[in-house]
């Protein structure tokens, strides 16, 4: 009996200390965190998540409105797969990032508290609005513009395989790619590189570029 004690006392110890390992650090305190500074006890998720009258077009739990900017997808010559308008895995970002709604209060679906922003939940939008500089910080174009996503990265495209471009490296999951670099079902997206809950490599990075290595897991080249 007393073994049988210490084994359940000894996991039910090891699971925080395991989640805790699931991310280098915590959101709390980055510029994803959205909640108020000044207050004990404010709610931290709830500006992005909510398990109530969520975004049952975009996942998980979003509590953010579709993104009603107009994208032009990216394109190039040299790829073998097209990226697509953005998909949702990509929206959820975009719900703050397309320049149009970012971070826009009377976006979110599901408020907290009394259902307003005013007192213990008031949003800190500082963390992503302004540069240490006090510089208004932009994440895309004016609302008026096209969102041209040929200045990043491409997302929102199949992964190639081997036989479309060689000079790709093959994941050892083909929807799901590596441990550290995603794919979502075999597609790439915002995710696939950014780790939203995890800002320990800035900017979100799910792991180090250093000598590109974050490049380097897909790109042979």
């Amino acid at each position: 009996m007393k073994i049988r004690v210490k084994i359940i006392l000894f996991i039910a110890l090891s699971i925080p200390m395991i989640a805790a390992l699931a991310y280098s650090t915590t959101i709390v305190g980055s510029r994803h965190d959205i909640s108020s500074t000044s207050v004990a006890g404010a709610e931290k998720c709830v500006f992005c998540h909510t398990p109530h009258f969520s975004n049952a077009d975009l996942k998980p739990l979003w509590n953010k409105g579709t993104s009603t900017a107009t994208f032009t997808p990216y394109s190039s010559p040299t790829m073998n797969t097209s990226p697509v308008t953005p998909n949702p895995a990509s929206l959820v970002c975009f719900s703050c990032h397309d320049g149009v709604n970012a971070s826009n209060k009377h976006q979110v679906l599901n408020a907290p508290g009394a259902g307003n922003f005013n007192g213990e939940a008031d949003p800190n939008c500082v963390r992503c609005h302004f540069t240490t500089n006090n510089n208004l910080r932009l994440f895309g174009k004016n609302p008026t513009q096209p969102l041209n996503l040929n200045a990043h990265h491409p997302i929102s495209n199949s992964y190639p395989t081997a036989i479309q471009d060689p000079l790709f490296n093959t994941p050892p999951d083909a929807q799901k790619g590596w441990s550290d670099v995603k794919l979502v079902n075999g597609v790439v997206e915002c995710v696939s590189c950014h780790d939203p809950h995890d800002p320990g490599i800035n900017p979100f990075l799910r792991k180090s570029n250093s000598g590109s290595a974050l490049c380097l897991t897909c790109h042979i080249k």
